[in-house]
């Protein structure tokens, strides 16, 4: 079975603790290079996780000829950066969300990569989770009705006090960190953009937002209430999607492997779905595998990446960021 050469282009936290342990599952994906701005730290990475070869500078791992596709967990306002310099060294891309500050930068993106013939998808790896997947085909088959309300939320406990998530010129805050979750979680089920945004957020010193309410209205009439912040004690992340017929429930929805469950609720009945689902990290890598080696189209496409950019665009700029 062939296989793309892999290349990391950086040793970020989620690098380190999901994407590249995933990475190792997927199936038709060769650890290959791994790339710091240390050349001691790459060495690390690649002694732990078995990578062929270790680069002390991003530029040196894009001038490989072997590297086929690369992964980008570098910090939000230098993604378009890294994304310009691998799409003209001839790489395809995978980027973690979200892959532009804006939607000027996310449209940028995808021309520079069109411009050079390679493939770049954004790596909202929830999304290929096939307890995701159904929850929103069975929404999308009018199990609940018609969609009215969807209450999403995600939060965390803060990040270090050093952690570029603080920095607003990094592109820091929870919406940009979080926020952008449940955005594209509501965007996948409605597939259209918002007619009506508002939030409201409490700003922390340092200028980013720690905690975000969103409020978003579509053109049927439907809402969504989307939370989102650096205030939990542990981790919260939940789902409920209403319709004129029933509601579909969900706890713990993003990026979870192992037992992943749902429940839809009528009036005659409750019904529990389960799925056994792996690493959704490995997930989204053997799909871009896929487009690159079989021509299957992207999950997470070009116009969807858009309008996840335009919610969060409007979102911050409501709330004055």
């Amino acid at each position: 079975m062939e296989k793309i050469n892999w290349g990391v282009l950086g040793t970020a936290g989620i690098a380190y603790s999901q994407t590249i342990p995933g990475m190792k599952q997927a199936y038709n994906c060769n650890l290959y290079a791994i790339a710091g701005r240390k050349l001691e730290k790459a060495e690390k990475f690649k002694e732990e996780f078995g990578f062929e070869k270790a680069y002390g500078s991003y530029e040196e791992m894009l001038s490989d000829p072997k590297v086929q596709a690369v992964y980008i967990p570098l910090p939000n306002h230098i993604h378009l950066e890294w994304i310009e310099k691998a799409a003209k060294a001839g790489k395809h891309i995978l980027c973690e969300k979200p892959m532009g500050m804006n939607v000027d930068e996310t449209k940028r993106a995808f021309e520079v990569c069109r411009e050079n013939n390679v493939i770049l998808m954004e790596a909202f790896a929830y999304l290929h989770n096939d307890a995701i997947k159904a929850m929103v085909e069975k929404i999308k088959a009018g199990e609940i009705g018609k969609v009215s309300l969807i209450e999403a939320c995600f939060f965390t406990g803060p990040p270090a006090s050093s952690d570029f998530r603080w920095v607003k010129e990094y592109g820091g805050g929870a919406v940009y960190d979080l926020g952008c979750y449940s955005i594209s979680l509501t965007e996948r089920i409605m597939d259209e953009l918002p007619v009506h945004t508002q939030a409201m957020a409490h700003m922390n010193k340092t200028g980013v937002d720690d905690y975000c309410q969103i409020y978003l209205g579509f053109k049927d009439g439907a809402i969504a209430t989307l939370g989102c912040g650096f205030v939990a004690r542990g981790r919260s992340d939940r789902m409920v999607i209403h319709g004129d017929k029933g509601s579909l429930w969900a706890d713990i929805v993003f990026n979870q492997e192992g037992k992943n469950r749902f429940e839809i609720r009528t009036d005659e009945s409750t019904v529990e779905y389960e799925y056994d689902v792996k690493s959704n990290y490995a997930l989204e890598v053997e799909q871009l595998g896929r487009c690159i080696l079989e021509g299957e189209n992207k999950h997470i496409s070009e116009d969807f990446s858009i309008k996840v950019a335009t919610v969060i665009e409007d979102t911050l700029r409501y709330i004055g960021y």
